[in-house]
C-alpha cells in the first residue's frame, strides 16, 4: 500500500471518530450539567450556546425559536442582579439512533418581581437534545414548568 493511500485511510479513520462513536445517557447528562455550568459562569451567552441554531424554548407565551429570540427573551432577567437559575438532571433517555435524546430534572430560580421584592420558585423541566455532525449535544427544545404556588394556610 502507498504511502499516500495509507494517509488517505488514517483520515478517513479519524474523521469519522467524533461524531461516530456511541452516545450514551451519562453523555446526555453530562451535556446537561456543562449547560448548567455554563449558563452559572457566563449567563445568558452562556444559555444560548447550548441551543441549536433552530433550537425552541418554551415558556407561558408562545415558543421562542432560535439563538437571537432567545437571547432577546432571556436577556432581562439576566441583566437582574437577584436573577439566578440552577438545575440539576436526574434522568435522562437516548433514542435508538443515538442522535436525539432527553434530559429532565429539577431546577431553581430566583429574581425580581416588579415590586422590587424577591421571589424565589422551583419546577421540573425537560430538555430535548440533538447530536450535532461534531458529536456535541445541544439543545432543541427546552420546556420548564413552575411548581404551584403554595396553598394558602387554612387557619
Amino acid at each position: 500500500m502507498s504511502l499516500r493511500v495509507g494517509l488517505m485511510m488514517v483520515l478517513a479513520l479519524t474523521a469519522c471518530t467524533g461524531a461516530g462513536t456511541t452516545a450514551t445517557v451519562d453523555d446526555l447528562l453530562e451535556a446537561d450539567r456543562a449547560f448548567a455550568q455554563a449558563t452559572a459562569e457566563r449567563g445568558v451567552e452562556g444559555w444560548v450556546s447550548y441551543f441549536a441554531a433552530d433550537g425552541i424554548q418554551f415558556r407561558q407565551a408562545e415558543p421562542v425559536i432560535g439563538h437571537d429570540a432567545i437571547r432577546a427573551f432571556m436577556e432581562p432577567a439576566f441583566q437582574d442582579p437577584n436573577f439566578s437559575l440552577t438545575w440539576e438532571p436526574v434522568s435522562g433517555e437516548l433514542s435508538a439512533s443515538g442522535d436525539l435524546g432527553y434530559t429532565r430534572g429539577r431546577f431553581e430560580s430566583r429574581g425580581s418581581l416588579p415590586d422590587g421584592t424577591v421571589a424565589s420558585g422551583a419546577g421540573s423541566y425537560v430538555t430535548i437534545w440533538r447530536r450535532m455532525e461534531d458529536g456535541t449535544w445541544k439543545v432543541a427544545v427546552d420546556i420548564g414548568n413552575p411548581d404551584p404556588p403554595p396553598a394558602p394556610d387554612g387557619g
